[in-house]
């Protein structure tokens, strides 16, 4: 008599993303279900409010349409130089004329969110030898303030590092020359992303690699100079470059705090409202002790020498070096997603594994509401700016103030600060802050306008110091806004209420229009 299959039986053949957790199938439909709620934000969100984002968007805008744009090239050259912070530049760009920037930048941020959450499930792969979907509990974190504060480069060279730590340890058995290689490609592409991506990237390998030697029973000095080889050499010709480009100028920059290192793991687990991210936490951080308890959590013993050594890495770092700030609170990212890679989990014992992706998913869609739900409504300030800034001509020129007493909210703030840069996308305008900084990016503003913009990557200046300015040099030193009433044809001022705030010279500028966090003027011309 034939057995009669079960509801269950049946269930999983027809859905198997229910099934085995570990096998190949499974787990790529469910990296494909995760990945397509992970990146759910970026459909419907124009300019995703992430705080250095439209300033960068508003760069590859000019990269890819500045040699036939008469406006912005009489503001604008470039200038290409090996500097360790291009994957941006090399990437958009491209993409402009086929999809447009908006969509452009979207396309680079969701394989930002996609190199994070899979660089984990190839590493476990390489440190496992099996495939398994538990990784995919960094879909929780792919979300995080180091995204919001507009890391985009470094956090795509977070992905490409975990990636290439897997393809090391792949590789670790293989000869000598396949190790080189394979470095020799991730280096030049991390090298590009950035410097502290480079160098997730070369600790992970090194730690990983003196651990392998030391379980080696075969130790010999042979292999030890096999693996110094490897490890060495293909980082040596990025290490010229950087020598060689205009960054290399910039490491005197150098400062250290041992204040924030704990602002930094806070920064990375949170989102925007506690009332999501404790009861989250609390849920993971129970997880991991009933995990630990029942014995079903299991760490590679080369994950803990990497973790040790990065984490080391992390406490030793200055905050700012090669003129980044944050160079030590960043490392955090990439610490959790290449240890997240050498942790093991086995519920297969314990009969629950598909409960555990199913209370993964539901988390993770959990916190992609709450980053729906504020970034609809920040974008709405964003998107107000940008139609604001289309009502300059094509070719103005625009200096960008702060308010002396910021009256804003913090998450909208935080989104319009560099929100002023579109104008170089609406009306292929001047723009004081745009990113022109020598060093650090390949756009510079021309001579004849470099002394009107900021090059040294400072703060927003408020407002009473620019009034300050309009007739004669600002007290303290010559600065880019210095006679401004000559030099820019609109003026910004952020972090307003359009209730309360006043303008600041009503003489000097005429009010185009008060908006939800911003005032826009236009700068009277003396008769």
């Amino acid at each position: 008599m034939t057995r009669m299959d079960s509801p269950t039986s049946r269930a999983i053949r027809v859905f198997p993303l229910w099934a085995d957790l570990e096998r190949p199938s499974v787990v790529a439909g469910q990296t494909i279900l995760v990945a397509a709620v992970v990146v759910l934000p970026l459909l419907y969100t124009l300019v995703p409010p992430l705080e250095d984002y439209p300033n960068h968007l508003a760069r590859m805008f000019a990269l890819a349409s500045l040699r036939g744009n008469s406006g912005l090239s009489q503001f604008y050259e470039v200038e290409w130089a090996p500097i360790p912070n291009l994957i941006m530049d090399l990437v958009v760009p491209p993409l402009v004329s086929l999809v447009g920037i908006y969509a452009a930048g979207r396309i680079f941020l969701a394989l930002v969110l996609l190199l994070m959450l899979t660089g984990p499930l190839v590493l476990h792969r390489a440190v496992h030898g099996r495939w398994s979907a538990w990784p995919l509990v960094g879909g929780l974190f792919v979300y995080n303030g180091f995204l919001f504060t507009g890391l985009m480069n470094y956090l795509f060279g977070v992905g490409l590092a975990v990636w290439g730590t897997a393809v090391w340890i792949m590789l670790s058995e293989r000869p000598t020359m396949f190790r080189i290689a394979a470095s020799l490609a991730f280096c030049a592409a991390l090298y590009v992303c950035h410097l502290s991506a480079l160098g997730l990237y070369g600790l992970a390998i090194g730690a990983y690699e003196a651990w392998r030697l030391g379980a080696s029973r075969r130790l010999d000095g042979r292999s030890v100079a096999l693996s110094l080889a490897a490890l060495v050499l293909p980082a040596l010709p990025f290490l010229w470059l950087l020598v060689q480009s205009p960054t290399w100028s910039l490491a005197p920059a150098f400062e250290w705090e041992s204040q924030g290192k704990l602002e930094a793991v806070t920064t990375f687990l949170t989102v925007y409202s506690d009332l999501s991210d404790i009861p989250l936490l609390i849920l993971a951080g129970a997880a991991v002790y009933f995990g630990v308890r029942r014995g079903v959590v299991h760490f590679h013993p080369a994950g803990l020498l990497v973790l040790i050594v990065l984490s080391g890495a992390f406490l030793a770092m200055p905050r700012l070096a090669f003129g980044s700030w944050m160079a030590d609170q960043r490392l955090v990212v990439g610490i959790f997603f290449i240890t997240l890679g050498f942790a093991s989990v086995d519920l297969r014992g314990l009969g629950i594994s598909n409960l555990f992706f199913a209370l993964c998913l539901a988390s993770i869609a959990f916190r992609v509401v709450d980053v729906s739900v504020n970034w609809a409504s920040t974008s709405q300030a964003i998107l107000e700016l940008r139609d604001t800034v289309r009502r300059m001509p094509f070719g103005s020129r625009l200096l960008v103030t702060q308010s002396d007493d910021p009256a804003t909210a913090t998450a909208v703030g935080a989104a319009l600060s560099h929100a002023p840069t579109l104008a170089v996308i609406e009306r292929s305008a001047l723009v004081s802050r745009l990113f022109v900084v020598p060093g650090k990016q390949v756009l510079h503003a021309r001579p004849g306008v470099r002394d009107h913009v900021d090059t040294q990557d400072g703060d927003t200046p408020t407002v009473s110091r620019v009034m300050a300015a309009a007739a004669e040099p600002a007290p303290g030193g010559p600065t880019y806004w210095d006679r401004w009433l000559l030099n820019y044809d609109y003026l910004i001022v952020l972090g307003t209420d359009p209730d309360e705030s006043a303008n600041p010279a009503p003489d000097r500028l005429r009010i185009v229009h008060n908006g939800r966090a911003f005032q826009f003027y236009a700068i009277r011309r003396a008769s």
